[in-house]
């Protein structure tokens, strides 16, 4: 198990380096069997260019492997890094006909929970939609403000049902 987990390591490692000194690209976050890479290109118009990136990473990369394959999971057009296998983001998919569609992504946030109320939930995923939307900082904080706000009042003036309120939890042994 530990040589395993070495040379995953270093194979992780190893494609670390390619991708920053090869390609010249910056390596923004990098876990057990996956890396994820900023390319700096903002705007749907730039994926061609983000996945031709993407793409020369994972050529060079499997040209040091016999029996390992680099693929690409994604592209992301933002993305809120929070900490190790907590993120969102927005990622930009090609259609069959070409079209593009962005769908967010969530991994490890507590927003998913089932032990948190639906207010809760519904105001932590608003807040991403905020945070995600690309406007700026200024923008982003001044609307969350505004919506939190807004959360508030409803809640002082009992305006939201009780179903809003419940906590739903699988009790266990």
């Amino acid at each position: 198990a530990a040589l395993i987990t070495a040379m995953g390591r270093e194979a992780l490692q190893r494609c670390v380096d390619v991708t920053s000194e090869t390609v010249g690209l910056e390596v923004i976050y990098g876990d057990t069997d996956s890396i994820m890479i900023n390319t700096m290109m903002s705007g749907e118009d730039k994926f061609d260019q983000v996945f031709a990136l993407g793409e020369k990473v994972k050529r060079e990369v499997n040209k040091l492997y016999k029996t390992m394959e680099l693929e690409i999971d994604g592209v992301f057009k933002s993305m809120l890094l929070l900490k190790k296998k907590k993120y969102a983001a927005l990622m930009i998919e090609e259609g069959r006909d070409g079209s593009l569609t962005t769908t967010r992504e969530t991994k490890g946030l507590d927003l998913v929970r089932r032990d948190w109320c639906t207010l809760s939930r519904q105001a932590g995923s608003a807040v991403l939609d905020f945070i995600l939307s690309g406007k700026s900082r200024d923008e982003v904080v001044s609307e969350i403000c505004a919506y939190l706000s807004d959360i508030k009042e409803k809640v002082d003036r009992n305006e939201l049902g009780i179903e809003q309120y419940i906590i739903t939890k699988q009790l266990t042994k």
